[in-house]
């Protein structure tokens, strides 16, 4: 999928879900219609319900926004899941090359980074560069193929870990 065709698909599927709960309130009938529009604009399967999104390309290709995000099963099993938080978002391009995560997670900000970075190096990951910048702490780690962009942030109590897993150009010594 092309960079322009991937974000235009997040971009529908981002719309898709802050109006989801409107979507659903209003009826199947008309659920049902929005969805097959905006599976037929992507090419593939839309399904809305009041706890989120869910969007399948037809080149295979996920995006889950929402309440009940699940893993889809063609994650990376060579990239880390992050353990101890809830999956709110999750983009899986179809051959594996690029993912994106985002969990929520009551764990203090280096607490979070820590753990995940813990399970990135224990996984065959070797730390590349790590930065706080205003409370935020981000790192970059490679190995097992892929380059990883961790970024942990926090606000109100609330601690978020996005991470952006992409496959490597040239292949790694790990």
């Amino acid at each position: 999928m092309s960079v322009n065709r991937r974000a235009a698909a997040l971009a529908v599927a981002a719309l898709i879900a802050l109006g989801s709960p409107v979507l659903t309130a209003c009826g199947s009938a008309v659920q049902g219609a929005v969805e097959k529009a905006a599976g037929d604009a992507i090419g593939g399967n839309v399904d809305i319900n009041s706890n989120g999104l869910s969007v399948t390309d037809s080149n295979g290709n996920q995006v889950q926004i929402g309440e009940d995000v699940t893993m889809p099963s063609n994650w990376p099993a060579d990239v880390p899941q992050f353990a101890g938080g809830k999956l709110a978002s999750v983009m899986v391009a179809g051959d594996g090359s690029s993912v994106n995560a985002m969990w929520t997670t009551d764990a203090a900000v280096a607490d979070a980074a820590k753990a995940y970075g813990d399970a990135l190096t224990g996984g065959g990951y070797t730390q590349d560069q790590t930065a706080n910048a205003g409370g935020a702490e981000t790192s970059q780690y490679s190995g097992n193929g892929y380059q990883v962009n961790v970024v942990v942030s926090g606000t109100d109590g609330s601690t978020t870990v996005l991470v952006n897993a992409e496959k490597s150009s040239t292949p790694s010594s790990s």
